[in-house]
């Protein structure tokens, strides 16, 4: 099986659901900030838990611009590391506190990224909307990252449950007109529900998670039925509690329906499984076969 993982690793992979600022490998991050000592824990007690530790340890790093900046380009370091061709990560429109409050310095940021990197890696970003940033920011910030033309993607995310998603309709609806791709977090620790009322509303390219599908056959259908790709991450979610073990994780009966499915890492820093290592996790459990994991790997691509 070792060899088996070594040939996964080999093969040109693709990250579409990862926080950039976040998706670094510990071993780097510990290796850039050989003082920081922190331990990080197999999972965390719900997004709750994972947000107090974020703020608890992570945030105690990440003080100033140069921090942000040596975060992000641990993530475009280690997805290379792995193989990672294609990287579609969202930049936290939020961070922009980091540059004196300018958007436009950190869209600045991204750009250069992209062209050192470009020769070794196609970094394609996304726009990241905490859906808990005021709502004045979000569309001020939004519309400058997709007038600058350097944004491929719209990503938002934040607790699941009881949001008034309308509030994003119009921005989604941008997006889409400056052929900018739509993500939406949904279903990892909200109902099929509102899966159904984020599409509804929102009209995304794909969603982030959307594992609480899986109860729901119409949920289901009207995925598959609009095409919606998911892209999931089950060490992430493990991690988090929303499922107990790779075993009973949704990922078979949703790609059994027919619905096109990537896996992806979220946060590399704090679940510590790479694209390669989800693949062969998935493989080792018998869950999927080698061909079928060879499809979900070039899912990412499509």
């Amino acid at each position: 099986m070792k060899y088996i993982k070594n040939e996964l690793l080999k093969l040109p992979k693709a990250d579409v659901h990862i926080h950039l600022h976040l998706g670094g490998s510990q071993e780097k991050l510990l290796e850039k900030y050989p003082n920081s000592h922190i331990n990080f824990p197999k999972k965390y007690d719900g997004l709750e838990g994972m947000i107090n530790f974020i703020h608890g340890h992570l945030n105690k790093i990440m003080l100033t611009k140069s921090d942000v900046i040596n975060f992000m380009e641990i993530a475009i370091k280690s997805s290379i590391d792995d193989n990672i061709t294609l990287l579609e990560a969202s930049v936290d429109i939020g961070l922009c506190r980091f540059f004196d409050n300018s958007i436009d310095a950190l869209i600045a940021e991204v750009e250069r990224i992209k062209e050192k990197y470009k020769s070794k890696i196609d970094f394609r970003p996304d726009i990241g909307v905490n859906k808990d940033l005021p709502l004045d920011k979000v569309f001020l910030y939004s519309r400058a990252c997709i007038d600058s033309g350097v944004f491929n993607g719209l990503d938002i995310y934040g607790k699941e449950a009881n949001q008034n998603l309308t509030l994003f309709k119009e921005l989604f609806k941008t997006a889409k007109q400056n052929n900018i791709k739509t993500k939406a977090h949904i279903g990892e620790f909200s109902d099929h529900k509102s899966i159904e009322k984020a599409i509804e509303i929102l009209e995304p390219d794909e969603i982030q998670h959307g594992i609480n599908a899986v109860t729901s056959n119409k949920t289901m259908d009207m995925i598959f039925e609009r095409n919606i790709r998911l892209n999931m991450c089950p060490q992430s979610n493990i991690s988090l509690g929303a499922v107990k073990n790779i075993t009973e994780h949704p990922i078979r009966k949703l790609f059994d329906k027919g619905i096109n499915i990537t896996v992806n890492t979220d946060d590399l820093i704090l679940f510590n499984a790479t694209v390669t290592d989800e693949l062969y996790t998935l493989l080792k459990h018998e869950i999927f076969t080698l061909d079928e994991i060879n499809i979900i790997r070039k899912n990412a691509f499509l």
